[in-house]
């Protein structure tokens, strides 16, 4: 299977050929360029104050008001530093400066920094439950974040556990189908690693975690639920875990969708050998008509 890039690849691309420009000495020209991701999340790049030297990187996420309700501010300035603009651009939530004339050396990395903008943003709320995990803290107010429309992400803490439930709808029918049998891969793969977090999915009704919340019901709406341990919360583990589990939505679905176009070349594939098949019998056919 393919994993999904957890940083934007468009971005560190545009940002690194506007970087080799400069450091070439060719004549700085002006950007204005809006890049859509997963998630509904938009990034913007656009030049400050009609200034071609500097850039703006600015990120819009839906959300990110309830992200900050778990201190995504305190690590957005922990990441970026002087980078961070005190006021975001109109229309966008979070905003880094680029100056093209004020460039370390090692830039590649701040460029790598940028392109994780929206993981970071995503990453204050795992890394607060992880926190309260880490401390013993039981019985705190579970995290609800609407991260797509009608979509919703539960985190909760436990002495000894951390609990992160997806809610995902399925637009087709096939979609639970095909959605179920990778969830059942899931399970299987606990077998293989004892290390894996266990991996529980519900269709129609909400898992018992969330009993005591607006959790939505219907045929189109499946529940995936990780129990992470705290050899996947502890600081040497965070990170990775943090990166994998915050894209798994979008990384479901992308397979979901590759394993229906899989399914389809197939049928067309069949399809086609049953044409020519058919076309061959027909010719013997007149041929054999001819002949007697």
């Amino acid at each position: 299977m393919i994993l999904l890039e957890i940083n934007n690849r468009i971005l560190e691309e545009t940002l690194t050929v506007k970087i080799r420009n400069s450091l070439n000495g060719n004549k700085a020209e002006s950007i204005d360029v809006t890049i859509a991701d997963f998630d509904s999340v938009l990034y913007h790049l656009s030049n400050l104050n009609g200034d071609k030297s500097k850039i703006l990187v600015s990120i819009s996420l839906k959300f990110y008001k309830e992200l900050q309700e778990h201190g995504a501010d305190d690590l957005i300035q922990q990441e970026y530093g002087s980078l961070l603009m005190s006021e975001s651009e109109s229309g966008f939530n979070v905003s880094l400066l680029l100056d093209l004339e004020k460039l370390p050396e090692d830039w590649q990395s701040l460029v790598k920094k940028i392109g994780l903008l929206k993981r970071n943003c995503f990453a204050s709320v795992f890394q607060k439950y992880f926190e309260f995990q880490e401390q013993g803290l039981d019985g705190q107010k579970k995290a609800i974040i609407h991260y797509r429309d009608e979509e919703t992400m539960y985190v909760e803490a436990k002495a000894d556990r951390v609990t992160v439930v997806f809610s995902t709808i399925f637009k087709d029918p096939d979609d639970v189908v095909i959605g179920k049998v990778f969830m059942q891969e899931f399970k299987e793969g606990k077998r293989g690693s004892q290390t894996a977090p266990h991996v529980l999915f519900s269709h129609k009704e909400p898992p018992l975690e969330l009993q005591d919340t607006e959790a939505r019901q219907g045929e189109n709406i499946g529940y995936v639920t990780f129990v992470l341990f705290p050899r996947h919360t502890c600081k040497a583990a965070r990170d990775n875990t943090i990166n994998l589990i915050h894209i798994f939505r979008d990384y479901l679905h992308y397979h979901i969708k590759c394993s229906k176009a899989y399914i389809h070349s197939r049928m067309r594939a069949k399809t086609t050998d049953f044409l020519k098949g058919s076309g061959i019998h027909a010719c013997q056919l007149i041929v054999d008509v001819v002949s007697y």
